[in-house]
């Protein structure tokens, strides 16, 4: 059963993923907001990336990691 769960690292590192992703979607969303809608070109294709991003990871299903304690019982 536990090797179908994910880890607490890989766990750590997708919500720092996340996180990130959250804090550079507002930052950019928040510049666009700010400036006029010529000069923001770079910001909106950041903006844009970060979003889709994190809808893809929304409904990707977090990968399952193998247990390396079951292997090395059997030896």
């Amino acid at each position: 059963m536990r090797g179908k769960d994910m880890d607490d690292a890989a766990l750590l590192r997708q919500t720092i993923r996340r996180c990130t992703a959250i804090l550079v979607a507002t930052i950019t969303i928040t510049g666009v907001s700010l400036q006029r809608a010529s000069e923001a070109g770079l910001l909106l294709v950041i903006s844009t990336g970060t979003i889709v991003y994190l809808v893809n990871e929304f409904f990707i299903v977090a990968p399952t990691v193998d247990d390396s304690d079951d292997r090395l019982e059997g030896e």
